[in-house]
Formats: structure tokens, C-alpha cells, sequence
């Protein structure tokens, strides 16, 4: 199998005046925060680990829709037998050294119980701390954790918008929800933002610099998203995901000629490795040039073949590999999946 096929194939209220303080004092060393010029030992770190997994898995689970827009009533979600220790135990076995956690997608509804929204697990019908659970698995079995949070939201912008810039409103939100994150839930690696076109660059650094004030070891990813990541796989990082530490490529393999993380932007050298963040998932039919994140009924993931391929390909080009993983409406990974994947570790791992 050839790399064009592989592609082809391809929160307590009593916590808010503890938030609000941390949010406004972040600021006093800004000017000293930013990207890296050289390799750091945190991007060592990232490179060492080489590979990771994601976890898509929230509202769209139960609605079937990858891009839902947060009109379900809370109490659709329900998984009968979540176990988020299973899905750690199942990317321990594949070898993953990191896990990114989605939580919170563009449906707005929050995995954990967040301060400053009534739609979250707390009003589900199964109101267990998905981020805590997560957390604690993560530490048992030696896995660096990370966040996900998407900008997009429907749900609390009052509409679909996807390049639309973000009301004030709605961006306090976004500010006190990350830094809610970084504090109930310290210790993470690693925070991703997605569709982050839609913050001005004043709000981006205003969220990198945030992030790294609660956590300074943290490394802040503006996903670049498939579009452009497919267009430029790596070689650069665009504008409109600035400032990163990482560059990330949605649903995108590496370069033919390997990554090299000497990256510039505006005329300054950076040190900035490469992540693939594939979804082995089918084909999702509403947008067929994409992958399926999130599990609905009917989903198989790809062949084990085309996993440990893509494992291959970025680990020859000087890239890690985020793989995404999508446990079912029971809370699980299907056994379904977990067979595909353990295929696909004897594959990688011989």
C-alpha cells in the first residue's frame, strides 16, 4: 500500500471567583510568551512521544451527526456503560504515549460539569465527570493528557457560522471554560483549538498566553483544519493559526519529503514539529471528501493495513501521529474497533 492510497483511505459555582482572578492576572509577562525559535524540552518531549490518540466522543455520538449544532436537548446524551478507563486501556495497548480528549466539540455541550453552561454532562442522563475520569485513567496508565475545545458552537453563538468572528459575549465564555479546564483539571500537556479562524489574532494570543500563565509546560495547537492542511502539509503554519507551538494536520499525512521543523512565519525563524491527526473512521457521507470523528451506527473503522501505513509514513517523515478513536453510544469502544486496532499494532509493532 502506497502513501496516496493510506490517504485515500484515510464545574461549581464556588470555583467562578478563583476563575475570574486567574483569568485577569495572566497577563504581566506577555511580551515574553510565544512560539519557540529553537527546540525547547517541551517540543523534545512531544517528539520523543511520537504517537497519540484522540477521543471524539460527546453529544455527536448520540445525534449521528459529526458537525451537529447543539439543538438536542442535553438528556440525548446517554451512554449505558461508559467506561472511559476501556478507551485508555485499548490506546495503552496500541502504544500511544499521549490522548487528547474532546471536551468540548462545536455542539457546545461540555464533558465535564462547567460553571458557566447548564448544557454539559451535569444535565445529561448520565452526569459522570468524563474530563476527571479521563484525567485519572490518563495517570494510571502512564499517558500524557490533552484537551480539545472547538471555537465553532452553534449552540452559544446562536447560529452556524463558521468564519463569522466571535461576539465578546461568547469569547468570555471561551476564556473562563479553557481556564476552568487548566485549573479544576491541571496537568495537561497539551490543548488544541479548533476552527480558530473565527478568534482575531489578538484573541488567539490572548488564549495562548491565558493557557500557558495556568499551565507554562502546556503546548497550545491552533488546528490549521483540512483544508489547508491538506494544501500545505506542514510546510508552513497559516495565518489564521497563530501563534501554535505545534503544526497540526487535520485528516492530513506529512509531506513526500518529510517535515522539517525550521519553520518560518512573517519573516522570524520557528522550531515547530508536525502532528497528522488522522480519523480512520468511514467516509462521512455528508462531506465525503472527509473521515467519519465521531462513532454513529454503521461505522467501521478503516483496515488495520491503512492504520499502521499511516503509523509508517509519519514516523519516517519526522512527524507524530494523532489518532483519532471513537468510542460508541454505550460509552465504549466497540469490539469492532478495538479488534481493527489491535491488528494494527501487530502490524506496527511486529
Amino acid at each position: 500500500m502506497n502513501r496516496r492510497q493510506a490517504l485515500k483511505g484515510l464545574a461549581a459555582p464556588l470555583l467562578v471567583p478563583a476563575l475570574n482572578s486567574a483569568v485577569s492576572l495572566y497577563a504581566a509577562s506577555e511580551s515574553s510568551v510565544g512560539p519557540a525559535a529553537e527546540r525547547t524540552p517541551q517540543l523534545a518531549e512531544f517528539e520523543k512521544l511520537r504517537f497519540g490518540v484522540s477521543f471524539c466522543f460527546g453529544m455527536n455520538t448520540f445525534t449521528g451527526n459529526d458537525y451537529d449544532e447543539g439543538n438536542a436537548p442535553p438528556t440525548i446524551y446517554n451512554p449505558s456503560h461508559l467506561d472511559v478507563k476501556q478507551w485508555i486501556q485499548v490506546a495503552h495497548q496500541l502504544g500511544a504515549k499521549y490522548a487528547v480528549l474532546i471536551a468540548k466539540h462545536m455542539t457546545g455541550f461540555t464533558l465535564w460539569d462547567s460553571a458557566y453552561t447548564k448544557y454539559s454532562v451535569a444535565a445529561s442522563s448520565n452526569k459522570t465527570d468524563v474530563v476527571a475520569e479521563f484525567l485519572s485513567a490518563c495517570h494510571q496508565y502512564g499517558i500524557r493528557p490533552g484537551y480539545y475545545y472547538c471555537v465553532l458552537d452553534p449552540h452559544n453563538e446562536g447560529k452556524l457560522d463558521w468564519t463569522g468572528k466571535v461576539s465578546t459575549g461568547y469569547y468570555d465564555l471561551i476564556r473562563h471554560q479553557v481556564a476552568e479546564l487548566h485549573t479544576r483539571y491541571p496537568g495537561a500537556f497539551y490543548q488544541i483549538f479548533d476552527i480558530p479562524g473565527k478568534l482575531t489574532n489578538e484573541q488567539r494570543w490572548d488564549l495562548y498566553r491565558l493557557i500557558k500563565s495556568l499551565n507554562p509546560s502546556c503546548l497550545v495547537v491552533y488546528n490549521q483544519c483540512f483544508d489547508r492542511s491538506r494544501r500545505n502539509q506542514g510546510r508552513l503554519c497559516e495565518p489564521d493559526s497563530w501563534p501554535t507551538d505545534i503544526v497540526n494536520g487535520e485528516d492530513t499525512l506529512p509531506s513526500l519529503e518529510g517535515h522539517d521543523p525550521h519553520i518560518v512565519f512573517e519573516g522570524k525563524p520557528y522550531y515547530m514539529p508536525f502532528e497528522s491527526w488522522l480519523a480512520p473512521g468511514p467516509v462521512y457521507t455528508p462531506v465525503p471528501y472527509t473521515h467519519s470523528w465521531f462513532w454513529h451506527e454503521g461505522f467501521k473503522t478503516q483496515n488495520a493495513g491503512i492504520i499502521a501505513e499511516s503509523y509508517r509514513i509519519c514516523m519516517k517523515a519526522n512527524a507524530n501521529l494523532l489518532l483519532n478513536l471513537s468510542p460508541d453510544n454505550t460509552g465504549r469502544l466497540g469490539d469492532e474497533s478495538v479488534q481493527t486496532l489491535r491488528q494494527a499494532a501487530k502490524l506496527i509493532h511486529g
